[in-house]
């Protein structure tokens, strides 16, 4: 499978760009053009328009220059000093001597208007250095560029355009833009940037980062055929732009947009190094989720002992297409040494149609459909591919591989025949891995609860993956409100579910965790304590609140209070009695 994502008519909906600024965007598209037509050739009548030609040129200048000065008092605040120098720099090309000679001489000796001599002395310094393989000296082509267009445009009378007002935020598109471009924009209606033009480099990658931007350059998009106002997602990590996405796409776009790290609350600082054990000893692991490597420093923030759960699937809506073996072995490498020893429990592909994945037809019930350990058991190439990137990237550190959507033991011994061959396949290329990496699955199907024992025997690992599990469970769609409702997560079905599967897994000396909503719902989390949960893994903004909590708590209490608990038989008791554990342990 190697599918493009496409709009309707073949319209092409995806573009893989440079990241420029790091930061995510969603919202509607303008257009942004910069009027910079070459000129027209337009001759002088004689020698007596020379004087007026000569003074029109002085008058552009010293109108540009002006211009240029007050963008750089106007950028102000912590992106001056970067600014300053952009600035600076344009403003010597205005001032340039020799240029200035030049076309002066062009005027005089041809009788030709002042865009046009301007036009040619600027386009040859521009060609003679357009071939530089330094990116800065690149840059400098820009910054004459930017000073062409906008003396040029002074002398022509028109100014750069929106193809519409800037008056709501909006996602910027450009064939090129200028921080002078920016500055020049209501910056606070800016929600992201992408040009066609640029490099990391750049000076408006420079300026978006300096004002925390999202932007994207390089993007091979025809920026006139765009539509403003048509809806795009800007993914500033990883330099993905998609055009109108799908409702899938733009959960998983906001989704990742939340996840930034908030600063350490200041009463919880000096936990962060400490442990996550209860006031008697007793110890568990408290993990972080992400959606991507670049996320590695914010687990390290929290204060967490690892990734508990690291959703490969953004790999996949990145590129559009499966990636390759290096390229998914340099992701998990980077990951896993960017947590300093700690370990990285990555998730093969959870795809489906209910991940929109592009050449699969939309199923009526894509959560019974063709999805997770399924669709990679039917595509081996691709799970064989991403265990050996997987397998690969141990060396560099604790790696354990999760497989989803499991329902039985037959899935996962296929899923481990294909793990020995993934391994065989690095031994005899000479790819040093680790061989006790572990292997595990996710439990989220009521079949996978009736078939534990057998299947913690054959893992190494399990990890209860709640919402899925609720969602099976309780026969509802979590995305429809007319079934679905907050409490259902109190349903003691679920709550028996998950404690045979947590005694399972002690009966075969296996590690159980949980990943889904109840891993960060304070209320819960003593119930999950008391039943002999080994590890939590949540939203890294939640990891120091939770470690608090269990730092305030006995095991002991809580292991007689959960066996209380199961006892109950409708989700107002369970909840009621949760809370009132709560308020006993002073939890709100």
């Amino acid at each position: 499978m190697n599918p493009i994502i496409t709009g309707r008519h073949g319209e092409k909906r995806r573009w893989k760009g440079v990241p420029a600024a790091a930061g995510i965007a969603l919202g509607p598209a303008i257009v942004y053009r910069a009027r910079q037509e070459e000129p027209d050739l337009r001759h002088l009548t004689g020698a007596s328009d020379v004087p007026g030609e000569l003074k029109r040129f002085e008058d552009a200048l010293a109108c540009v220059r002006q211009d240029l000065l007050h963008l750089k008092a106007e950028s102000g605040g912590s992106v001056r000093s970067a600014l300053a120098k952009i600035f600076d720099a344009q403003i010597m090309i205005v001032d340039d001597a020799a240029i200035v000679a030049e076309v002066k001489r062009l005027i005089e000796r041809d009788h030709i208007a002042a865009e046009n001599a301007f036009g040619q002395v600027v386009g040859n310094a521009q060609r003679s250095i357009v071939r530089a393989t330094d990116p800065y000296l690149r840059e400098m082509v820009n910054d004459i560029q930017a000073v062409k267009t906008r003396i040029i445009n002074r002398l022509l009378g028109v100014e750069a355009t929106l193809n519409q007002p800037l008056a709501s935020p909006a996602i910027v598109l450009a064939d090129n833009i200028t921080p002078a471009d920016i500055i020049s924009l209501r910056r606070d209606c800016v929600l992201g940037i992408v040009t066609e033009g640029g490099g990391q480099t750049s000076h408006t990658a420079l300026l978006a980062k300096s004002l925390g931007i999202p932007a994207v350059v390089g993007v091979a998009l025809d920026v006139r055929r765009v539509r403003s106002g048509r809806l795009v997602a800007v993914d500033g990590y990883s330099g993905i732009v998609i055009l109108e996405p799908d409702a899938a796409t733009i959960e998983f776009f906001e989704r990742k947009k939340r996840r930034t790290l908030a600063p350490w609350p200041k009463k919880y600082g000096g936990l962060r190094d400490l442990p996550a054990e209860t006031k008697d000893r007793h110890r568990l692991q408290l993990m972080a989720n992400i959606d991507l490597g670049a996320e590695a420093p914010t687990v390290l923030e929290a204060g967490a002992d690892g990734v508990g759960l690291f959703r490969t699937e953004y790999l996949f809506l990145e590129r559009g297409k499966y990636p390759t073996e290096k390229q998914q072995r340099d992701v998990y490498a980077q990951t896993v040494r960017a947590l300093r020893g700690r370990p990285l429990v990555v998730r093969t592909f959870d795809l489906g149609s209910d991940k929109a994945i592009p050449g699969h037809v939309q199923e009526t019930n894509p959560a019974l459909a063709l999805r997770g350990i399924r669709l990679s058991l039917r595509y081996p190439n691709t799970l064989s591919t991403q265990l050996r990137a997987l397998l690969a990237a141990s060396a560099r550190g604790p790696i354990w591989v999760m497989l989803p959507m499991v329902i039985g033991p037959e899935e996962l011994q296929d899923a481990i025949h294909h793990w020995s061959a993934a391994k065989a396949a690095l031994a005899s290329r000479g790819i040093r891995f680790d061989r006790k990496t572990p292997l595990g699955i996710m439990v989220e199907t009521p079949s996978a609860v009736c078939m534990i024992d057998e299947l913690a025997r054959a893992a190494d690992f399990l990890s209860i993956g709640s919402n899925d599990l609720l969602q099976y469970t309780l026969a509802i769609d979590r995305g429809n409100s007319s079934v679905s409702h907050p409490s259902d997560s109190w349903h003691p079905a679920l709550w028996r579910q998950i404690a045979s599967v947590i005694k399972a897994g002690h009966r075969a000396k296996k590690p159980v965790s949980v990943c889904g909503e109840i891993a960060t719902n304070r209320m819960m989390i003593p119930i999950l304590l008391g039943l002999g949960i080994d590890s939590l893994s949540c939203h890294p903004n939640s990891v120091p609140v939770i470690k608090s909590m269990i730092r305030s708590v006995r095991y002991a209490e809580l292991k007689l209070a959960a066996r209380e608990f199961l006892t109950l038989a409708s989700e107002l008791d369970a909840r009621g009695f949760a809370y009132d554990l709560a308020r006993r342990l002073g939890i709100r």
